[in-house]
């Protein structure tokens, strides 16, 4: 189990894929996707708790039109809900919540579609295998929210040619009870089941699926903000998490070293840290200081020079949200497409709109 506080450490158990692994020691302070501080019961100053099941959302929340902003898009995107069930690991009892004998994820799946790429998301449209089969990217939320917190910007990474697939956490994101860091230690388990579905399902091998073939099982990305940042880079290079079949990570917000558990040096999986200076729940100094000790080559690790803990990475009306997107997109490109120029293109963007953003070596 992992407790949520600045103090409070515990040797939680995880399983992942087919080995029981134990984190040694597990520090997780104040990391919420909307802004979560210590606990659910008290939100951060100036957040509220819409409800146990629906995000806890900082201030100038996202509106949006349905139609996707103008960074690099190619395509329409398309989006369907799949269900996955884990029959084999148990939803922990919580107050209010006498839990479950198996593991429950919806799954939202963005993906290419045909059609004008200035239209609206289209729910379970056929999608475009003209550029395919194409990258995945497994998305892991944070805190007390799901993954529509972030859809702006997981719609533009479909837009970009990639399959994006969102799980929802038991417990973590409130649904079906919480919000609760009950099952936590649970969630790097949850990612590699969940990414297993769906390279069964959407996998380049033939299949009744109507997305089948439309991903590379080659070419998976990892990503994640906030308590989805610690799952995103545990799975590309955390001793007690990593999956193999991981060959890209993007985290963003927060302070990696929070699972403090063993890094798997050397291991060539590219790493791309997004951090803001004025995170309000991270300490900024502590980030970079863990990311400089402890990343190795190939990384990338950028601050977003006076950038919150959310808002850079899921509202459009941030100035800091198209530089998310530009960045995280060359990277995923260059990493997951073979296209190392792209690569190149994050330190020119950096230079150009150094205001925003700093490269940090």
């Amino acid at each position: 189990m992992i407790r949520l506080g600045r103090s409070r450490r515990v040797a939680p158990t995880v399983a992942v894929a087919s080995a029981a692994v134990v984190l040694a020691v597990v520090v997780l302070a104040g990391c919420g996707g909307g802004g979560a501080d210590a606990g659910a019961a008290r939100p951060a100053a100036g957040r509220t708790l819409r409800s146990a099941t629906t995000p806890r959302i900082s201030a100038a929340p996202v509106t949006t039109t349905g139609a996707l902003p103008a960074v690099d898009r190619t395509y329409a995107v398309g989006v369907r809900t799949e269900a996955y069930v884990d029959p084999s690991r148990t939803t922990s009892a919580i107050p209010g919540y006498a839990g479950a004998p198996n593991r429950t994820f919806p799954v939202t799946v963005w993906y290419p579609v045909t059609g004008d790429p200035n239209a609206a998301v289209v729910e379970n449209a056929p999608p475009d295998r003209s550029g395919g089969p194409y990258p995945l990217v497994v998305f892991a939320h944070g805190y007390a929210v799901t993954p529509q917190f972030y859809e702006e910007l997981l719609q533009r990474w479909a837009a970009a040619g990639y399959v994006v697939a969102a799980p929802t956490y038991p417990l973590l994101s409130g649904v079906p009870a919480g919000p609760s860091h009950e099952d936590y230690s649970k969630v790097f388990a949850d990612t590699s089941f969940v990414l297993t579905r769906l390279l069964a399902d959407l996998g380049s091998g033939p299949g009744s699926h109507p997305l089948a073939g439309l991903v590379d099982p080659t070419r998976v990305g990892a990503a994640g903000q906030s308590d989805g940042e610690v799952v995103s880079y545990g799975l590309g290079a955390l001793v007690c998490c990593r999956d193999a079949r991981v060959k890209s990570v993007v985290s963003m917000a927060g302070i990696l070293g929070n699972v403090a558990n063993p890094v798997e040096h050397d291991n060539g999986v590219p790493v791309l840290h997004l951090v803001g200076s004025a995170d309000e729940l991270q300490p900024y100094d502590d980030a970079i200081a863990w990311d400089r000790a402890n990343l190795s080559a190939p990384r990338w690790m950028v601050t977003v020079v006076g950038g919150n803990h959310d808002q850079p990475y899921r509202n459009p009306a941030s100035p800091y949200f198209d530089g998310v997107v530009r960045m995280t997109t060359d990277f995923l490109d260059g990493t997951l497409k073979s296209r190392p120029d792209r690569l190149l293109r994050i330190d020119a963007y950096v230079s150009d709109n150094a205001s925003r953003f700093r490269l940090e070596r």
